[in-house]
């Protein structure tokens, strides 16, 4: 009797009075905020995804659905071709971070459904970035394409800048130290200041004719520098105005990150021989994972739509050095009133965004099954 029992079927347990009231409870909490979910984030991406296969004009009538000739316009040319050279080193570079997301799963002999479609993802991308115009031919767009390497080397520069230096500064000032609080409250500050204090700041710091920067290195027998009118400079200026303001939000996040690690785990630790780096990277980085990986998504999604100190520094200039997928879309809609073309470029880069950060999050976070 009891064997039979044993192989019957549990049959599913009946809500009890008490589980419907808490699920009426739990749809009551979360239902504002699926009501605003979708009227402020799905509804707007529906209607750029219509929009981006129209040609949508922002003040006029016109409506015509055109299919996907704005991406064919933003990603294609006239005599286009495939080489092996083309942007070698970048298509190398994810290349590489192909292999290593196959490192793990060939260690253990488990390669899950999302990390072959990643990877082949990623080799598809690294496979179509051989394609550029031929010599007589051009890109439809090229400024999209200048515009997206200067987004792509802004975030490739400045988020392990600011993420590892919020992380230094934050274990700098760990453990109490005297003044630790007025420290962060003092790295804190620029971020509470709107764009327009901020660049106005830091034009007026790297000024060549007056700026504190050009009197600071006159001692140094270092001519003044026109940081924001060279090509050279002009990218590393924005960098630099970026990582100051932003780098105490990231401060105080480790900071509260830091504290969360269990002081006992050092003491065994150091009973085991380890030293400060062993520490770092055996307790440390362990403990704080959550937090840097929540630093390095919205970092990364952070810089991807860098715009303002862009526009009110440099204007994209000189020439188009400084130019980000940001501005261009932003001029598209708002100055040459193309909102079908201006929709299909926010898209492109919401997925380029997306899949970066599905990349750091099973990179970051806990992926130990995959």
């Amino acid at each position: 009797m009891a064997t039979i029992q044993a192989g019957r079927r549990a049959a599913p347990a009946r809500p009890t009075r008490n589980g419907r009231v808490g699920l009426r409870y739990g749809i009551a909490f979360i239902g504002p905020f699926i009501a605003l979910y979708i009227v402020f984030v799905l509804v707007p991406v529906v209607q750029a995804i219509v929009m981006s296969v129209h040609d949508w004009d922002l003040l006029g009538a016109t409506r015509e659905f055109i299919g996907l000739d704005n991406y064919v316009r933003m990603l294609w040319g006239v005599d286009m071709t495939w080489t092996m050279t083309h942007l070698f080193w970048w298509r190398l570079g994810i290349l590489a971070l192909a292999a290593a997301l196959l490192v793990g799963p060939a260690r253990r002999r488990r390669l899950t459904v999302w990390r072959a479609v990643g990877v082949l993802g990623l080799v598809a991308v690294a496979f179509a970035l051989g394609f550029h115009p031929g010599e007589t031919g051009f890109w439809f767009d090229p400024r999209f394409w200048t515009a997206l390497q200067n987004t792509l080397l802004f975030t490739a520069v400045s988020t392990p800048l600011i993420a590892g230096l919020g992380l230094l500064m934050a274990l700098a000032l760990q453990g109490g130290r005297r003044g630790a609080r007025w420290y962060q409250m003092a790295f804190f500050l620029p971020y509470i200041l709107p764009v327009s204090v901020v660049t106005l700041i830091w034009t007026y710091f790297l000024s060549p004719n007056q700026g504190l920067l050009a009197a600071l290195l006159e001692p140094l027998g270092i001519a003044p520098i026109a940081w924001l009118s060279s090509t050279d400079t002009a990218m590393i200026a924005i960098v630099a105005t970026t990582v100051w303001w932003t780098v105490g939000f990231n401060l105080v996040l480790f900071a509260a990150g830091l504290q969360d690690v269990d002081a006992s785990l050092y003491e065994a630790a150091a009973l085991d021989g380890a030293g400060p780096w062993g520490k770092f990277v055996h307790v440390t980085l362990p403990g704080i994972r959550h937090v840097l990986l929540l630093v390095m998504v919205m970092q990364v999604i952070a810089s991807f739509q860098v715009f303002g100190q862009v526009n009110i520094m440099t204007g994209g200039g000189p020439g188009s050095s400084t130019d980000v997928v940001i501005r261009h879309i932003y001029q598209t809609g708002f100055r040459d009133f193309e909102l079908g073309y201006a929709s299909a470029m926010s898209l492109v880069l919401f997925a380029i965004m997306l899949v970066v950060s599905v990349i750091q999050m099973k990179y970051l976070g806990k992926d130990e099954s995959a």
